[in-house]
């Protein structure tokens, strides 16, 4: 979920993982700065007279004179060469080219002014798609249009945990079972540039989430394609399942602009049936949030699509049933690490009894079932972290790797190692159903293509992951900046018309969202 925590607040989490020394450093700096000031400030007097006695005035507005025209010759320069965008706008494209122009105290205040005054486009108008966007599917048709469709975007869900032991226990049980059973990528590589919103929003829109961009609240997604209008038009009921708050990350609004016929939040779920009691700081538990959304898919009209966002593994990861912890995992001492073991060892057991009740209900056997999860788990301690190792020349964001499950009678299973990105859902559902054609925005492939295409991050610096080698796309230069750590595969040759085109997607996203603002 990250980003924002809703009303069980920040502090907690930040108070759960913030390192002690840290910590402990930042208060004996404050007492160090405190201690210096007061001391200086008993000989304010004396100061003044030195320097008083040292600087004429005349002096004194020569050097503020060079140094005004040093900052505005500095600002001219440095703007020009990030193509000499105005204040607002650059904040928008990047901090850190902000930060080269105006400094960190301009940063700041941009900032405040943003809350007051929110950046406007010039005009808002449709964008002209690219020439580079290709809207053609093969039209597999591997599913007929009956099929039920349900998508699960697990909370936290490392790529690293399915198969992972400890003390001979799995984590994950059912999971690594459904691995053998399902068409399965390993290298599933999820948008992560601000929060959990990121990765529905690129599931459902096929685009990729911008920096400093809280697409939900503040672009009109009525204005965005969507696989949920696509679906709609062809005859699904289409529904959201959430346990959690419907306004948080603004999905409410999001959801209905976006095309779902209904969205199921915390207070369509009935605490007086709770099966599995936990702390309620985070809605509805997921075992019984899958319990109870199984009544809602009996009434639904088939076929239906029910895309469903899990919530229990969330960090601290310390919102599963006290009474489903795991014998086996009490001997471990980092408490982080033995909460998120066992938070998603209930929801692997949760997701089990959906899927079994699926079955029981007569619902499985004519549905495509896919599992994803939104981002990382975020740990990095002594007993387990979470991410794949890189070796980095640059202390940059890391691309994160999750598991993807699709799971249909008609879909062979394997496993498939290609580097594959979220953006390439929808496009591959279309596929699946025979569509000929996607919508002109969606910038995704179909992982039936049988290829590998370089992936898009819009962080402060845009990043590009491309067979298994890590690029920063700075001021238009392509700059190699590390590689997946087991790699044996050679650094890649980007053509001169690739780069062009991943360039041109980067402007054409940015104005995108700027001129389809509320």
């Amino acid at each position: 979920m990250s980003e924002n925590t809703g009303r069980y607040g920040n502090m907690r989490i930040f108070f759960e993982n913030i390192n002690p020394l840290i910590l402990l450093g930042f208060f004996l700096d404050i007492s160090f700065i405190s201690f210096l000031y007061y001391k200086f400030k008993n000989n304010r007097k004396s100061f003044q007279k030195t320097l008083s006695f040292k600087y004429s005035k005349k002096r004194l507005t020569v050097y503020l004179i060079m140094v005004l025209l040093l900052l505005i010759g500095q600002v001219y320069y440095t703007n020009n060469i990030f193509d000499g965008y105005g204040p607002q706008e650059l904040y928008h494209r990047s901090s850190s080219k902000f930060v080269n122009v105006y400094g960190y105290f301009p940063l700041y205040l941009m900032e405040i002014y943003e809350q007051v005054n929110p950046y406007q486009a010039k005009s808002k108008y449709d964008m002209p798609v690219p020439d580079f966007i290709d809207n053609e599917l093969a039209g597999r048709g591997l599913i007929d249009g009956e099929t039920n469709i349900i998508v699960i975007q697990v909370e936290s869900l490392d790529e690293k945990m399915i198969n992972h032991e400890h003390n001979n226990q799995e984590i994950t049980p059912y999971l690594n079972k459904l691995k053998n059973k399902s068409l399965y990528f390993p290298n599933f590589i999820v948008q992560h540039i601000r929060a959990s919103f990121n990765a529905d929003f690129s599931f459902l829109t096929s685009l990729y989430p911008v920096n400093k961009n809280y697409t939900y609240r503040i672009n009109d997604m009525s204005q965005f394609q969507s696989i949920t209008n696509i679906l709609n038009q062809t005859g699904y009921q289409t529904l959201a399942f959430h346990g959690y708050e419907g306004d948080f990350f603004n999905r409410d609004v999001a959801f209905n602009e976006l095309g779902f016929d209904k969205f199921y939040t915390e207070d369509d779920y009935s605490f007086d049936h709770i099966v599995m009691e936990t702390d309620r700081d985070l809605g509805v538990n997921d075992y019984d949030f899958f319990k109870q959304s199984l009544d809602f898919l009996e009434e639904a009209s088939e076929p239906f699509f029910g895309f469903f966002i899990t919530v229990t593994s969330h960090n601290p990861f310390d919102y599963y049933p006290q009474s489903e912890e795991v014998e086996a995992f009490k001997d471990i001492d980092d408490q982080l690490v033995r909460n998120l073991y066992n938070s998603l060892s209930f929801v692997d057991s949760s997701i089990e009894m959906f899927i079994n009740e699926l079955e029981a209900r007569s619902l499985k056997e004519n549905s495509l079932i896919i599992i994803y999860s939104d981002h990382e788990s975020l740990i990095n301690r002594e007993s387990y972290s979470s991410g794949r190792k890189y070796e980095l020349s640059r202390n940059i964001k890391q691309p994160e790797h999750v598991p993807l499950f699709i799971k249909h009678p008609d879909i062979e299973p394997a496993i498939d190692e290609r580097a594959v990105s979220i953006l390439d859902l929808s496009p591959t559902i279309l596929d699946l159903l025979g569509k000929k054609e996607m919508p002109e925005e969606f910038l995704g492939k179909s992982i039936f293509d049988d290829k590998e295409y370089p992936i898009l991050y819009f962080h402060e610096v845009p990043q590009v992951l491309y067979q298994d080698h890590l690029y920063l796309i700075n001021n238009k230069r392509f700059q190699p900046v590390g590689k997946l750590k087991d790699t044996d595969r050679p650094e890649p040759e980007i053509s001169e018309s690739e780069k062009s085109k991943l360039r041109e997607k980067i402007n054409y996203l940015r104005n995108l969202y700027l001129t389809r603002r509320r």
